[in-house]
């Protein structure tokens, strides 16, 4: 008597099978990336909102005035009494013994982890790859040990406008020495609508900056049409972007738009403490102010 005959599968069906795996894993792989994606800016947004938190006990400890970008002085923007004030934005120098002074630095006692400074999206600042790169010394760990690279190349970084080129207010000059209400959140006109953070800067536009994920400490708007002028500001608008690269693209009237780095949204958080993504032309808006009669960068000008 015979025993029952097994039945394989033909090649056909094999066939069919890994073609429908196929099929579903083309579908699914994009959704399971765009879900890390998004769960990346949910972390990204509660780093902005709990270092907008420490930036505004900061001003209740001191008469309601947001940390400096400079908080010793700087020798580059020429007011520094001892002409030593160092490290500097864009310059952590070589001695890990010399504490930071800058913005980030301030609130690490408020915020108590380095780690609420990287945007989980751009990933972590590869510092020894940045550092020679970008000032030519050698990467010290020290350094970065000590949060003296983050401070001077934070990605969490400040509405520039708030902390230094306040009240003078030129794009396109240094701003003079620490005076008038500059930091002083009550010369903010509209804080909800006013830019303090962005938790997504980018030190340039290409290159190690990019690649490595190195931040600008601080920020400005550059929108390239508009009468309130051009120029190049380095928030970075990666979540959900059109690319990761840093290329400038043709844009506006011909004048170079990244979409690397202009084409997604960035995590904002305003002068009143308050989180939330917002896209390039949203946020870098020049606007006709009726009630100043001037152009105004709406989110980024705290006079208007």
């Amino acid at each position: 008597m015979y025993g029952s005959a097994r039945r394989a599968f033909t090649l056909i069906e094999l066939l069919v099978v890994i073609a429908i795996i196929a099929i579903l894993a083309a579908i699914l792989f994009p959704v399971f990336a765009q879900a890390r994606a998004s769960a990346r800016g949910i972390s990204c947004v509660s780093n902005a909102k709990q270092s907008a938190t420490a930036v505004l006990m900061y001003a209740q400890d001191y008469d309601e005035t947001i940390p400096r970008l400079f908080n010793r002085g700087s020798v580059a923007y020429g007011f520094c009494p001892s002409g030593d004030c160092g490290p500097e934005w864009g310059d952590p120098g070589t001695n890990p013994n010399r504490q930071s002074g800058l913005f980030w630095a301030v609130l690490q006692p408020y915020i108590k982890s380095a780690q609420m400074g990287y945007c989980p999206e751009v990933g972590k600042t590869n510092w020894q790859s940045a550092i020679p790169a970008l000032t030519g010394s050698a990467y010290n760990p020290a350094l970065e040990a000590n949060g003296t690279y983050q401070s001077s190349f934070a990605q969490m970084a400040v509405n520039i406008w708030l902390v230094e080129w306040h009240p003078d207010m030129n794009w396109n000059s240094r701003p003079a020495a620490p005076a008038g209400p500059a930091g002083a959140m009550a010369a903010w006109a509209r804080p909800a609508e006013l830019i303090m953070l962005t938790a997504d800067s980018v030190w340039d536009t290409g290159g190690v900056s990019v690649s490595a994920g190195v931040g600008n400490t601080g920020v400005w708007p550059a929108n390239p049409v508009g009468p309130c002028g051009a120029g190049i500001g380095w928030t970075w608008y990666v979540h959900k972007g059109m690319q990761r690269s840093g290329n400038p693209q043709p844009g506006g009237t011909g004048t170079p738009n990244d979409r690397g780095i202009n084409s997604g949204m960035a995590n904002i958080a305003f002068g009143d403490g308050h989180v939330k993504p917002v896209r390039y032309n949203a946020l870098e808006r020049c606007d006709f102010n009726a009630t100043a009669g001037v152009w105004a960068w709406t989110h980024w000008d705290p006079r208007y």
